[in-house]
């Protein structure tokens, strides 16, 4: 099994989800096993309502990427939770509700935005772990007010914690996120001959103990092919300043030295929703990330 690692180097819209289609279609196309990956998410009851619509009407939680990801490889027998163990929906504050001396104290606050997280290992069978923001359950607080969504999410849960402030959030998350990340890349790379893995924003370590072979890293544009290796070590000398979880792509450019670029076309919202299509337009970056592939295997 290869991974080839997706991280941004913006925070928002550098392109990660595109090349990710592109590389897991294309290769697809061309007999690859592919799995995809994305080990952590988030989306919002408001900006991105059209998979809260979604999620809602199946009584679970899980992103938009994953959803069309899958769909690229073909889909696989693996749950959405698995191929996405870590995903969270926030909402924007309710400003007819709350004063604005409390909207502008607390909601620069991204906790004050969660409804919930949740957290899937994969065991014999997947178990999710549900976290409710405890502060929002049941409010007006959020423009979100759909609590038997929640209880729903609640009764397919095998456990629920409830959590009162961002250090609590932060200790649920530390304790449950690794385990989730890590039992869950096990299993999908045990399905799969490649594993697209998309990074969080502009993240670049969404848990050190998965393998890195190959890394892509997108910006307007353009995508950089880095050597696995290189990027791993980058991330061990940037971490003994900063927790490797939280290390973005501008942590650790110094240290990195691209072996191969590709231009990226700018592509229609068609050419995103189809992704044969968008895997042609693409097809310069899918030959190299495949050619590396191919590389890799033949060293082993």
């Amino acid at each position: 099994m290869v991974s080839v690692f997706v991280f941004g180097f913006l925070p928002e819209a550098s392109g990660k989800t595109t090349v990710c289609l592109a590389v897991a279609r294309g290769l697809r196309l061309r007999g690859w096993r592919v799995g995809v990956f994305k080990p952590r998410s988030g989306h919002s009851y408001w900006y991105h309502h059209d998979i809260y619509a979604v999620c809602r009407e199946e009584g679970r939680l899980y992103s938009w990427d994953v959803l069309r990801l899958s769909k690229a490889c073909g889909f696989t027998s693996l749950p959405l939770e698995v191929l996405n163990p870590v995903d969270a929906l926030f909402s924007p504050p309710d400003r007819l509700v709350l004063s604005p001396q409390f909207v502008e104290l607390h909601f620069a606050n991204q906790f004050f935005e969660l409804v919930a997280e949740r957290y899937t290992v994969m065991e014999d069978k997947p178990k999710t772990t549900l976290c409710l923001n405890g502060v929002n359950l049941g409010s007006d607080n959020l423009l979100f007010k759909d609590w038997d969504y929640v209880e729903e999410l609640k009764r397919n849960a095998s456990k629920v914690l409830v959590v009162e402030s961002l250090e609590e959030w932060n200790e649920v998350h530390l304790r449950h996120a690794p385990v989730a990340i890590r039992s869950c890349y096990r299993t999908v790379c045990s399905e799969s001959d490649v594993v697209v893995v998309e990074c969080f924003n502009d993240a670049v370590c969404p848990d050190p103990e998965l393998s890195i072979e190959l890394a892509v890293g997108v910006a307007s544009g353009v995508a950089f092919i880095y050597d696995g290796d290189r990027l791993r070590r980058s991330i061990e000398v940037a971490s003994s300043i900063k927790d490797p979880r939280s290390l973005k792509a501008r942590d650790i450019v110094e240290f990195l030295r691209p072996e191969g670029a590709a231009r990226i076309p700018a592509v229609t919202s068609r050419d995103v929703a189809d992704s044969d299509r968008l895997a042609s337009k693409l097809d310069g970056l899918v030959s190299m990330v495949e050619k590396k592939v191919r590389q890799l295997e033949a060293k082993r």
